[in-house]
């Protein structure tokens, strides 16, 4: 095996990274030098972040990305319009849960989320959208529609800005700021989408020429709000279809009816086999991950069967395009390719949340984009279990993988967990760094992660049952989670019996809780001739998943 597959470092990169010691990176031919000392951190992957691969754009077709002004010739006459974007009314919960439709920041603690939803397709999508917004208050969130009309980049942040959320779900083709360096690597010129503009609202962001490219950026850059992007591969990203199908299985997810694992996969190509499982055992045990770096087995074939397993969180490191993604063939000298069509057409992928260390794959504005086949589904073809894709927008991805997956493995959401290794990047950024990481971008939700499908799905009583018999004993049963070892909370309440003509939440408070409860079923008798309601949710390990939705009942005497 080379020396540089080994992670070993060579005597000129030695010399360079003493060179460097006061600044974090140093691209140097076909790799990146990282000065871990002025990063700040001891990784388990440290002696693999100090000598990187470069990623390459890398397509069968040797396709040619869209330019900004071909971007331009799609989207200027709505970027022209008037800016203007206009908030909705917010929907409302029904009558059981009327205490969400006012804001609390005890009833919120996740903070503030903008749902912004492009105008041309808003009437189509509105009641997936309400359904959406919903969702995302039961699981601690106040969200708020808010149609765009018209406007550019630099109105939409001062917008975004002026409402202080803590995230921005963008749903259609919502204006995108393009960034442009001319000091890319190989000294080539780049220009792409950067979603950094809108998580940034403190820093100054500047066009020099004019021409409608950001190309510097100074003051402290760290972001404060995550940003996702529901853009679809085909219309433009404006696919109502398709995203009504997207928001349809993001709402089976949350109330476990699309599937879920607490499995993951790490499957790295040959140019980085140093990256091991590439720290995801910060989000997961190790005992579930799967990983992948022999380079004489990391074929197109096998990531095919192994992206078909059902997996919670899938990580590829490859070279690729917005097109393809290449696995090269060592003992043959030969590449083998997976191209777009293959997850559109043939095979949806069978995990629900990926990590692709891939160049350009989540380049969203490139019609049929790869990233977005990780997330959306065809009409007619099988059901695709994704729902959230962290990549870039131009050669470069994430690394410092453990300032992603740590966050996520203490409980945080994708969004959150970006913003958080955002913020261990630094308030500021040098060359190497803006190479790398200023494509990053996610598609699909922000708000998700594993255990949030891990929901148990209610059996007995059924909903709206109606019971007269006294004793008032119940059984409720559930249906398992799909991991191994759980155990399950459940929360019965009644009806004004903590506080008259309310549910016990109304209040901050629950009437009974039960814990630790190893089977999918328990006895219980009811409290008194009224209303009652039901909810249970999963324990893993030491992590709590989320409630699955309240199934009400009553009794009569």
């Amino acid at each position: 095996m080379s020396k540089e597959k080994n992670g070993r470092t060579s005597a000129a990169e030695k010399q360079s990274l003493v060179d460097i010691q006061h600044i974090r990176t140093q691209v140097v031919q076909d790799r990146t030098l990282f000065n871990l000392d002025a990063v700040g951190r001891n990784y388990k992957l440290g002696q693999a972040y100090k000598s990187v691969r470069n990623l390459k754009l890398t397509d069968k077709n040797n396709i040619q990305l869209k330019t900004y002004a071909e971007y331009l010739q799609l989207y200027k006459k709505f970027l022209d319009l008037t800016p203007l974007i206009e908030e909705k009314p917010r929907p409302s919960y029904p009558s059981g849960e009327s205490y969400l439709n006012t804001y609390s920041l005890l009833r919120f603690p996740r903070g503030k989320v903008l749902v912004m939803v492009h105008a041309d397709i808003f009437t189509q999508v509105q009641d997936r959208v309400n359904r959406y917004v919903l969702d995302l208050g039961r699981d601690g969130f106040w969200a708020t529609i808010h149609v765009v009309k018209g406007g550019k980049p630099a109105y939409i942040r001062n917008y975004i800005r002026s409402k202080s959320p803590a995230g921005v779900v963008m749903v259609g083709a919502i204006p995108v700021p393009w960034f442009e360096m001319d000091d890319d690597f190989y000294g080539a010129h780049a220009e792409f989408p950067c979603d950094l503009f809108y998580m940034d609202t403190n820093g100054t962001w500047t066009d020099a020429d004019a021409d409608g490219k950001y190309n510097a950026v100074s003051g402290d850059v760290s972001p404060e709000v995550w940003v996702g992007r529901i853009w679809t591969p085909t219309a433009n990203g404006n696919d109502a279809v398709l995203i009504n199908n997207y928001f349809d299985r993001n709402h089976l997810f949350r109330t476990g009816g699309l599937g879920h694992s607490r499995s993951a996969l790490a499957y790295v190509e040959d140019d980085w086999t140093g990256f091991d499982d590439c720290e995801m055992d910060l989000m997961t045990p190790s005992a579930y991950i799967t990983k992948y770096t022999n380079p004489d087995i990391t074929d197109a074939d096998l990531y095919k069967t192994e992206i078909n397993r059902t997996r919670s969180f899938v990580q590829l490191c490859s070279h690729s395009s917005p097109h393809v993604h290449s696995f090269r063939i060592p003992a043959e000298g030969t590449t083998e390719w997976i191209d777009r069509s293959y997850f559109r057409d043939e095979r949806c992928p069978n995990a629900n949340f990926f990590n692709l260390f891939c160049c350009s794959t989540a380049r969203f504005t490139e019609n049929d984009y790869l990233g977005g086949w990780y997330i959306f589904d065809k009409s007619g073809s099988e059901t695709n279990m994704g729902l959230t894709v962290v990549g870039s927008t131009k050669t470069g991805s994430m690394l410092f993988f453990a300032d992603f997956y740590e966050p996520i493995g203490k409980g945080s959401c994708i969004g959150q967990a970006m913003v958080q290794w955002w913020q261990a990047r630094g308030a500021d950024h040098d060359l190497g760094e803006r190479q790398w990481f200023y494509g990053m971008s996610i598609l699909g939700d922000p708000t998700l992660t594993w255990w949030k499908g891990a929901v148990p799905r209610l059996q007995e009583p059924a909903e709206g049952a109606v019971f007269n018999h006294y004793p008032r004993t119940l059984t409720f049963r559930w249906l398992p989670v799909n991991i191994p070892g759980a155990t399950y909370s459940l929360e019965v309440d009644a009806f004004g019996a903590i506080n008259a003509g309310q549910w016990a939440a109304q209040s901050f408070r629950s009437f009974g809780v039960y814990h630790n409860i190893t089977g999918t079923s328990f006895n219980h008798s009811f409290v008194g001739a009224q209303p009652g309601r039901w909810r249970v949710r999963a324990k893993v390990g030491d992590r709590y998943c989320s409630w699955s939705e309240w199934s009400y009942f009553r009794f009569t005497i």
